[in-house]
This record gives structure tokens, sequence and C-alpha cells, in this order.
């Protein structure tokens, strides 16, 4: 007696509250499901071909296989093949002739890999069972299994009234009734069937490289970021996330990882959160809002990197703008670019004056449009306190635009002496002479929004100029809360950030740009610049985000509804990874020693 009563406690917990079964759909507890039957297949097919089905929300996906006689399915063969060559040989209609060539070549593959190439061939049965909480979501889910049966090449044929008989052959009870069986078996070689577990293409195991996690499969995650050929084009990551999903810790994962394996890391850090893993690796930490060493002098030139020169390049050095096109005019990008994002009062005139006073300033200096800037020491250049005194000069030579020099005087007057000096004012101290390095501008974010941008962006220039100096050094250039470029008052800045992201590959470099918003970079205002930083990485990792950012980036990338389902939950360390053309569902997982190396900042 005590037996079945426990017996009939454990059906009850297993069985559903309801089950009811209606002509196309059956309800199963408090769910509504639908099964259908694949019947018609693709004559060609890839790895993995039935994982874009058994993959989306709310499909369980069952395979039915089951042995032939080779003796009667070769009698058969031959038989389909007589009557297909008879069809061709008739004519008639040029779409049935078509179609009859078609089957007829299929046929004779069929027959070669069972005669020649003994394999085995079985009857092959896909049922499909869908799954949602009310009617109206069934019905879309329904439409999205048969949208994307149409355009893998397959069709769908739904079980009416045999819904019964198909929640056996969809269940796991190893059942297929006969009249599943009897709609959905086709012949198929096993080399095919093999092919069609979704399984197979699981994982991204490129042999070396990082190791980020598991996927949903447990699979191994193991990526190289240097790998290169087919779908593979560069180094870039991009990752984004809102907080709290562990977007830092997994950056953390890969910059250590990246530093494990012998390469030089730079990371331009807002929010002092690798300040802790940088002591941890014996790197250098530079604080670079307003430390002694973390200076960077503005008016210094900076070395301007060659790009492996296209033969239209070529034929373009022998124009006149292109032959006077140095280092300082470079440069002269760069200031406009810092000036623009500091002096927000400035208009076009006011700035075309500033340049012709830089100008000046340079020539004073004996420096011209062609100097080497490596021949010229860091205390040679001239520095705001010098541009400052240039400037007051001008306010009693020029009776005209005096107005406009008082104000220029005014505005550059906080750089040279004034509370912004500590920043730019002085030479050049930052010295990068380490494998890891942090550059640091955390006392800055509580300041003027547009000191902090312009401060980020001189930082970048320098970094950039790193990257540039040795083409054969690998180097991966992190920057973070990236959005700090995204400013539409001053697109130069975030143009600059997507030309890196373009060229670094030049000079065996990776860029790994992380930000919290997509939409950061795809609002109209600045996405001219800022959607290449999402499009060009070969490598993403998108976590948990808003609704505004995944409708932004369902539509940049085409996501799947499993792939907004996953985003939309937001839940910690789990993310879609990108790899070229891969995308795969990861758990990130960190071992023991990583967590006691990254440290606290930004939390774990």
């Amino acid at each position: 007696m005590e037996k079945r009563m426990i017996q009939g406690g454990f059906h009850d917990i297993l069985a559903p509250s309801a089950l009811e079964f209606q002509t196309q759909q059956f309800i199963f507890g408090d769910q509504v499901g639908k099964v259908t039957v694949i019947v018609d297949y693709p004559p060609d097919v890839g790895a993995a071909w039935i994982s874009r089905i058994a993959q989306l929300p709310g499909v369980i996906c069952s395979i039915h296989i089951t042995p032939t006689d080779p003796y009667a399915l070769i009698q058969s063969i031959n038989i389909a093949i007589g009557e297909l060559v008879s069809r061709v040989e008739n004519g008639g209609n040029a779409l049935t002739v078509q179609r009859a060539e078609e089957q007829l070549e299929h046929a004779k593959t069929l027959l070669k890999k069972i005669d020649q190439e003994q394999q085995q061939v079985f009857y092959y049965t896909c049922v499909l069972m869908t799954l949602a909480s009310d009617s109206d979501s069934l019905k879309r889910r329904v439409k999205r299994v048969e949208a994307t049966l149409a355009g893998a090449g397959m069709r769908g044929r739904s079980l009416l009234f045999r819904q019964e008989e198909g929640l056996n052959a969809a269940g796991p009870w190893a059942a297929l009734p006969d009249e599943v069986s009897m709609m959905g078996n086709r012949n198929m070689p096993s080399e095919t069937i093999a092919a069609s577990f979704p399984f197979t293409s699981s994982g991204i195991n490129d042999g070396e490289g990082i190791v980020l996690g598991r996927d949903k499969d447990g699979g191994v995650m193991l990526v190289d970021l240097w790998r290169r050929g087919g779908d593979r084009t560069n180094s870039n990551f991009f990752v984004v996330g809102k907080p709290g999903v562990g977007k830092s810790t997994v950056v953390k994962k890969i910059l250590a990882n990246a530093y494990g394996q012998g390469c030089r890391v730079l990371v331009l850090d807002p929010e002092r959160e690798y300040k802790d893993l940088c002591a941890n690796l014996n790197g250098k930490w530079i604080d670079c809002g307003g430390g002694k060493e973390g200076r960077i002098n503005p008016l210094q030139v900076k070395q301007s990197p060659k790009d492996e020169e296209t033969e239209e390049d070529k034929e373009r050095l022998y124009q006149k703008e292109v032959q006077r096109k140095g280092a300082l005019a470079m440069h002269f990008q760069n200031l406009r670019t810092f000036f623009t994002m500091y002096l927000k009062d400035v208009d076009a005139v006011e700035m075309s004056m500033l340049e012709v006073a830089l100008e000046e300033l340079y020539q004073s200096f004996s420096i011209g449009w062609d100097i080497d800037p490596v021949a010229v020491p860091n205390d040679k250049w001239p520095t705001m306190a010098d541009l400052y005194s240039l400037l007051k000069s001008k306010i009693e030579g020029d009776n005209i635009q005096v107005q406009r020099w008082e104000k220029l005087v005014l505005l550059i007057r906080k750089a040279a002496i004034g509370a912004d000096s500590f920043l730019w004012n002085g030479h050049t101290t930052l010295s990068a002479d380490a494998d890891f390095v942090v550059l640091d501008i955390y006392n800055l974010l509580d300041g003027d929004e547009s000191i902090k941008r312009a401060q980020y962006y001189n930082i970048l220039s320098w970094a950039w100029n790193e990257v540039a100096r040795d083409r054969k050094e690998k180097i991966l250039l992190a920057v973070d809360e990236a959005y700090l470029l995204a400013d539409p008052e001053a697109p130069q800045a975030l143009a600059f950030l997507r030309n890196t992201n373009k060229r670094i590959r030049k000079y065996e470099g990776g860029l790994l740009t992380i930000t919290q918003n997509v939409v950061d970079f795809t609002d109209p205002s600045v996405k001219r610049y800022g959607q290449a930083l999402v499009d060009n990485p070969c490598y993403k990792l998108l976590m948990g985000m808003g609704e505004n950012d995944l409708a932004s980036l369902t539509e940049l990338m085409f996501l799947s509804e499993a792939e907004q389902e996953l985003l939309g939950q937001g839940t910690r360390g789990e993310a879609l990874l990108v790899a070229g053309s891969k995308r795969v569902r990861a758990k990130i997982e960190l071992a023991g020693h990583e967590i006691e190396l990254f440290g606290e900042g930004g939390g774990r």
C-alpha cells in the first residue's frame, strides 16, 4: 500500500496537469504545443544542417533512424533511375524535364554511395514539437519554424488529427508510430544523417588561444585572436553589455591570457578597473588624469605611421598635396580634433586663427613641415604655456581681430597656467616601458565632459603611435568606455577610433573596444563612424542588454529569436560569441587563480 502511494505521487510529479489533443495542436499542462514532421529535404546539406531548426526557442527536435534492407533499396533505386531516364528522354514540359534530371542525378549519387563507398542507408524521420505559453505565441513560433525550414530548403507538414501520435514520436520514449513514419521517413546515407545532429557544429576550438568557457553543449570555447584566413581577417574584438553581466571580468580574462601568450597590452581605463590586474601581472599603471608620470604634451608631434603602399598609393605620391603630407601636417589634424573637443565655444574663424598661431609657434622652435619627430627630444617641443604667450602677443599686433585673440587667450589660459594646466602644460613624461600598461583617467570622471573627452582622445592618439611603432610586435589595444569618444559635436574622435579599428591589423595588432550600449555607436548622429566599430571586428562578445540596444543590434546583425532571447535575459556570465561567421552561445568560466588575479575593480 505504501509503495503504491509513493509511486502515485511520483507519477503526479511527472505527469502534466492537463492533456488534450485537438485537430492541429494539443494542450500539455500549462503549455500549448504542435507537432510537425519534415517531409522534404534539400539535395545538398552541410554540417549540422538541422541545427537551425533544432535551436529555435520552444522547439524540440526528435530524430528517428531505422535500418533499411540494402538489397531491396538498391532494387528500388534502379527502378526509379529507369523511370527517370525514360522521363528525361521523352521530353515534354521544360520544368518537368529539369526536375527529372535533378532527381536522376541524386538517385545516381545515392547508388554510388551504397555500391562504391559501402555506406549504410537508413530511414530518417525528423519530428518537431513546438511549445509555447499560449495559442498566439504558438502561432508565431510555428511560423518561425516554417520560415526557417523553407530557408533551409525543407518543408514541414502538420500532423492533422495525429497530434497524439506526434507527441509519442517527439517524446523521449523512442517510439515512432506508423502514421508518423509513413508520412516522414526518407532514405538517407549515413554521412548525411551524421551531419544532421545539431551538436556537430557547436563550440569554437581553434586549437590554441584563449579558453573563454563552454558552449551550451559543454564544448570548450578556445579562441585564437591572431588566427587569420577565411572569415577571420582581423584580430579586433567588440565587447558590449549592460552593467552587472560580467563584461569587465571577461575583458580581464582576454587581456590576461593574451599577455600570458606573449602579446603586449595597452589599456585605456576610465573607471580604474584594471589597476589590480596590472599590479598582479607586474605591469605599469600610469595615472593620466593628472599624475606626474602620465603627462602627454598635446603639442608634441607624434611619429606618423606609414601603411603598406598599394599601387594606387604609389601613383598618388607624385601629387604635391601628398608629398607635403609630413608628420607635422598629420599632427595638425589631431590638434584640430583635440581643440574642438576641449574648446567648445570656438567657431571656425577662431579655429583657423589658432592654427595660424600654432604654425608660428612651431616655426619659432625651428620645427618645419618635414620634421622627423624621432629626432626631437621631449623637452624641445613647445608647450601650452608657449602657445599662451604667443596668443597674448597677438592681442597687441592685430587691431582688427583683437576680440577674437582675447577670447583665444582666455580659453587657452586654462590649459597653460590655469586649472587644467596639470594635465597638458609641460613636456611629455609618459613612457610605456612595460608589456602590460594601463593608462588611467579615473580622476577626471567627475570633471567637465570636454576635459575628459579631450584627454581620452589625447591618450588614444599616443597609444596608436605605440601600436604603429613596430609592425612585427603583437599588441592588443583595449579601449574601455569607448562611448566617451562618441561626441556628435566632435565626430573626428570617433572617426580616429574607427580608423584605428581598420588599420591596426596592418601592424600585427588588435583593437578591443568595450562599451555598455550599442546605441552609443549606432545613433544617427555618429553612425557614420561608430557602426564600423560594431561591424568590422571579426570577434564579438555580446552580453545582456536593454531593449533599445537589442533592437539596434538585431537590425544590424540579423539576430535570431533565440539570440534575442539570450541577450534580453541578461544572465550574468552568458553571452553570444561571434568568431568570423560562427555564432555560439557561450558560458564564461573562470579558474580559481584568475579570480585572484583580476582583483576587485569593476566587480566580479
